[in-house]
């Protein structure tokens, strides 16, 4: 996980390379309130496993291939939202985050896919996070090391 950086008291944090299930559950059982950003091409299981975690979560934003389907595994559990591509999930997820009211919200793209329905793989789809990410309001961002 990479610490992207910061808008005021909310968390950006990259996680591309969590391209199933099993590796998105570590980032979503480590941080809350998540406004979490999830698809891409699904894989066998999808985020079935992933459903002691939906507490976590305070919305999702879903992407690529999986959204429809990942939209169904969500409903009634997680609100969630289909956002198309990474930059409308980023300002959109920064938007609500913002509205939080608890201390440290975290804006987390841990996808639970693989890369390859936008992306020529996870590293740029990581890449595609950080621009958008830094596209947002820049006056109030605070860069951050990668950890």
């Amino acid at each position: 996980m990479e610490i992207v950086g910061r808008r005021d008291r909310v968390l950006f944090v990259n996680d591309s390379k969590a391209t199933n299930a099993e590796a998105a559950a570590r980032a979503l059982s480590t941080f809350s309130p998540v406004y979490w950003i999830a698809g891409g091409r699904s894989k066998e299981g999808g985020i079935s496993g992933l459903k002691q975690y939906f507490s976590n979560i305070a919305k999702a934003y879903l992407v690529g291939e999986a959204a429809a389907g990942f939209s169904a595994d969500l409903a009634g559990r997680v609100p969630h939202v289909l956002s198309g591509d990474i930059r409308c999930a980023v300002e959109t997820a920064a938007a609500d985050a913002a509205l939080d009211d608890r201390p440290e919200p975290v804006v987390l793209l841990s996808p639970a896919c693989a890369s390859f329905d936008q992306f020529t793989d996870f590293e740029a789809r990581g890449e595609a996070f950080r621009a958008a990410f830094q596209s947002i309001d820049k006056t109030s961002l605070t860069e951050e090391a990668v950890t």
